[in-house]
């Protein structure tokens, strides 16, 4: 399946606007062999995703792309939820300040020959997931990958409540506990985007079986479509072969298990941490402390078997780390299969 891309140009015409209002919207497509043609009009991240799959478990792996440029979370959620979870986001989206701006605007521009009250567009709360996702009940999908999140980084604390809906909201449509795998955002030269992304490695912790890929180290400071799409799709792969089918290999990079504060160090233990070491060979780098909130220093950093050791001549008694806290982040961590230490934030309890 894959979407017939209306929200790319700025006017709808009439006939598009009122199949829109059908929910007749993704264009169905057959099943295919991949090939260097039709992958060009693929998702990269999934098609390396499912390369890798294949590769692993020489088995076929079919895809199923439901993918809508620009699109926010809640259109992706079934309306009975967000009618009982989250009802405050639906009266008069393209008014309401829970959507984002562009997202708003977007939808306007591309209405605006509509002359029908209540026009639907695919950025609308449930649209997509009435279009898209319903469809798709009984059909026996094993797991999802999800690489979203831009149009929701404006409200993260909307987006925290909006994601575990996501999750909850597929599983029940599937009948299943879905496996869901998704990707953390990426640098870019956006101010909200450490703390988007540190709400995401959280949400990541907090929901059963749910998985993050790093890509902070994949970005483009310019550029919200990042070019290295391949090793996003195997971090991705490697997620749903360690934690759906139970192979014997490296999940992700470096995660943060335990912070603790000393006199004047801070003393960090990661998981998945074999190898540790740096992505250019120099010391880490990116790491800052602080007694006080928002009065952060530039740390020391020695890696010390699956630790890293930090301390600053200017800090004694250190209460806050932070760890690549920059939208375009330049944090360097990687383990010994070259995965990345996501980007973090803690303080002291």
């Amino acid at each position: 399946t894959r979407f017939s891309g209306v929200t790319g140009v700025q006017t709808c015409a009439l006939p598009i606007l009122d199949s829109l209002n059908r929910l007749d919207y993704f264009q169905i497509g057959e099943w295919e062999r991949c090939s260097p043609d039709r992958i060009m009009t693929f998702s990269a991240v999934a098609a390396s995703f499912g390369k890798m799959l294949s590769d692993s478990l020489n088995m076929p792996v079919g895809l199923i792309l439901n993918a809508v440029g620009g699109s926010p979370t809640e259109s992706w959620i079934d309306r009975e939820t967000l009618e009982n979870e989250f009802p405050d986001i639906l009266p008069n989206w393209t008014q309401n300040d829970f959507i984002q701006d562009w997202v708003r605007g977007r939808a306007v521009l591309n209405c605006n020959k509509s002359t029908r009250k209540g026009q639907r567009h695919p950025y609308e709360p449930c649209y997509l997931f009435e279009s898209g996702i319903e469809p798709l009940k009984g059909y026996g999908v094993r797991g999802a990958i999800w690489y979203q999140g831009e149009s929701n980084a404006h409200n993260i604390e909307t987006h925290e409540r909006l994601f575990s809906l996501l999750v909850n909201s597929w599983r029940k449509n599937i009948e299943s506990e879905l496996p869901f795998y998704f990707v953390q955002l990426s640098s870019l030269d956006r101010p909200s985007w450490p703390h988007f992304r540190e709400s995401q490695r959280r949400l990541s912790m907090s929901i059963p079986q749910v998985g993050m890929a790093v890509s902070s180290d994949r970005g483009d400071s310019l550029d919200v479509h990042p070019r290295r799409k391949q090793d996003v799709g195997e971090r991705l792969a490697r997620l749903a072969l360690k934690q759906t089918y139970g192979k014997n290999l490296m999940p992700s990079g470096p995660i943060l298990n335990k912070v603790e504060f000393q006199e004047n160090t801070v003393l960090i233990t990661l998981d998945c941490a074999e190898g540790l070491t740096t992505s250019d060979g120099k010391a880490p780098s990116s790491f800052e402390i602080a007694v006080y909130e928002g009065v952060f220093k530039p740390a020391r950093a020695e890696i010390v078997g699956n630790q890293i050791r930090l301390k600053s001549e200017e800090i004694v008694s250190p209460k806050f780390v932070r760890y690549g806290w920059e939208p375009f982040s330049t944090g360097n961590v990687v383990n010994g299969e070259g995965l990345p230490l996501s980007t973090f934030r803690e303080c002291e309890n």
